[in-house]
This record gives C-alpha cells, structure tokens and sequence, in this order.
C-alpha cells in the first residue's frame, strides 16, 4: 500500500481525501456570485482578488441532497484537469499521510460515487473515502463549465 498526503475533508458525516498536491488554499466560507443560466454542476462563482473562480456543486456530484451554505463551511480551492476550481465542505479536519488501499473495480460498494474513487483508507476510526481530482472534476467536464461560462459573460 501506498502512503500519501492527503487533506481529509467532511461532507455530511463521511470523510472524503484528496492528494495534497492538487489543494491550491482552503478559505472560510464567503459569499458566491449566483448565475441565472449557470451550467448544472455550478453552484456559483467565487471572486478571488479580482479572478473569477467556478465553484463546483461537489454535493450534487456525490448525488448528495442539497444544502445551504453555512459560515462554518470551508472553500477548497484546488487545481483540477489543468483548471482551477473550488468547491464547498462542510469541514476541512486535517492534513494526514494515508495508507491507500485500492478498492476492487468490479464492486460498487458506493452506488453512484464508486466511479470517482481512486481508493479508500481509516483516520481516526472513520472511513476515509479516496479520490483522485482528475477524475473527480474530469476535463470536459471542467471545459463545459468554463465555456458555457464565457457565454455568458460576453454578450452575443
């Protein structure tokens, strides 16, 4: 087995890692700019000193219910398919070497997230689940957001 760095983060009550490596920053929560023609995936965008972020919706990723964004959530800003993105967390809880354990690609232990996941690992009695970021926010994806994105900001 693999020993890694990933930061484990909190969404509802199970744990979630991504390699250290693709986290850019990790800010408080702040307010997002909403688009009324957003593409589904976008939750809104985050202006960070002057530059326009696409704040990906992770929970609809993980078709996980729908929740308000609150002043204890976290903003992960990360680097994903060459793009920078962020998405909200419930929590950020630590910065912690794994041990990755692969998970057998032919059992969908977790209907509907199993395609994302690179692996799977303990931290402090919890089941860590691992994800790659590439795979998580896969490029066209990514590059449908930004286009669609740039439809709307420049008026035909």
């Amino acid at each position: 087995m693999n020993t890694k760095t990933f930061i484990i983060f909190a969404l509802d009550d199970q744990r979630y890692a991504l390699s250290i490596k693709s986290v850019k920053n990790i800010i408080r929560s702040v307010a997002l700019t909403y688009l009324a023609e957003a593409p589904d995936l976008l939750l809104g965008l985050l202006n960070l000193a002057g530059t326009f972020i696409p704040v990906i919706d992770i929970r609809a990723q993980f078709t996980l219910p729908p929740k308000d964004i609150q002043i204890s959530n976290r903003i992960i800003i990360a680097e994903a398919s060459k793009y920078t993105i962020a998405f909200i967390t419930d929590s950020v809880e630590d910065v912690v070497e794994l041990k990755q354990k692969p998970l057998d690609q032919s059992v969908d232990i977790f209907p509907g997230m199993g395609k994302f996941l690179a692996g799977i690992s303990k931290y402090n009695e919890h089941t860590v689940l691992i994800y790659d970021i590439d795979t998580l926010f896969p490029e066209q994806t990514i590059k449908h957001i930004t286009d669609e994105l740039k439809q709307i900001e420049e008026p035909a």
